[in-house]
């Protein structure tokens, strides 16, 4: 089918107006505004000028526009048929544009199809669980110009980046590579999942270090309740002995004073006169201090001696 051409012919049109001769009017009618100075007198005035210049502009505002739309007319009922005679291409590109679109449809579904084949024969089940295909998918892999080989060597290299990383996490040895795997199957970043560990690995030393301090914190207490029991039981035991020495001591002066004071008694008794005998009365002659004469006098009244100072 040759191209076709529309044969457009149109005459020039010849719009004109007499432009100098309404300038001349209007500069003539601005004219008298110009240095005008109204007041508050005079107010009045302005309003009814500028309304009325208003008036005389949208005029002149409508005069175009009626004349542009006479003028255009033609153009619009030319243009009316035009754009029907474009729109006679709209029906057959709509069919073969569903037609490519739908091949295409029918093409990406046999792509994803072998990407989903290849997905299954190249990346391993237990990298599954980190790599789910939704998760590497690249849209590119759509597009008619990637080769299989191509998805396959991106899968590939996905495989291996995903193995290096699992072997890295699961070599640092902490209590805390399952949970730093489940960190890395969310973001398949490896810096992620180390940081993790190297999180948990600071917190689990600083725990033992604080279990570590209590413990000895905890030890030396013990030591000092022990170092204070041992002291107490020293001085409890001290006190015991003296307290026995101090028992001991009283009880031999008790001892001593008690036979101090059966001797005394004794001679006491010994030296009181026999009342059954016959009494007599004695003189005796004595040079006593003051003290020495009270006690006489108060041993005598102890042994029943009947005395009597003769001056």
């Amino acid at each position: 089918m040759g191209t076709i051409h529309a044969v457009i012919t149109q005459e020039r049109a010849t719009i004109s107006c007499n432009f100098e001769q309404v300038r001349e009017a209007i500069e003539a009618k601005l004219s008298q505004y110009e240095g005008a100075v109204f007041s508050e007198g005079s107010k009045a005035y302005a309003k009814k000028e500028v309304a009325a210049l208003r008036a005389e502009k949208k005029t002149l505002q409508e005069n175009l526009r009626t004349e542009k739309k006479k003028y255009m007319e033609p153009w619009e009922a030319f243009e009316a048929q035009a754009r029907e005679l474009i729109s006679m291409y709209d029906r057959p590109i709509g069919s073969i544009s569903g037609q490519i679109a739908a091949l295409e449809e029918a093409r990406v579904a046999e792509r994803k199809g072998l990407i989903a084949q290849l997905y299954g024969e190249l990346v391993h089940p237990d990298l599954q669980r980190y790599i789910p295909l939704p998760k590497i998918y690249d849209p590119k892999w759509e597009n008619a110009t990637t080769s299989k080989k191509r998805i396959e060597e991106d899968m590939r290299g996905i495989c291996g980046r995903t193995d290096s990383d699992l072997a890295v996490i699961r070599s640092m040895g902490s209590d805390a590579v399952e949970r730093a795997l489940c960190v890395y199957e969310g973001s398949l970043r490896l810096s992620d999942a180390v940081t993790y560990i190297n999180d948990y690995e600071r917190q689990r030393q600083e725990v033992m270090e604080r279990e570590r301090e209590r413990q000895r914190r905890e030890e030396a207490e013990r030591i000092r309740q022990e170092e204070r029991q041992r002291v107490l039981g020293e001085q409890r035991l001290q006190r015991e002995r003296e307290d026995a020495k101090r028992i001991a001591e009283e009880e031999k002066a008790a001892a001593v004073e008690r036979a101090r004071e059966e001797a005394a008694q004794e001679a006491i008794e010994s030296l009181i006169p026999d009342a059954g005998g016959v009494a007599s009365t004695y003189h005796y002659r004595m040079d006593l201090t003051t003290d020495g004469k009270e006690k006489l006098e108060m041993y005598m009244d102890s042994v029943g001696i009947e005395w009597e100072l003769m001056g």
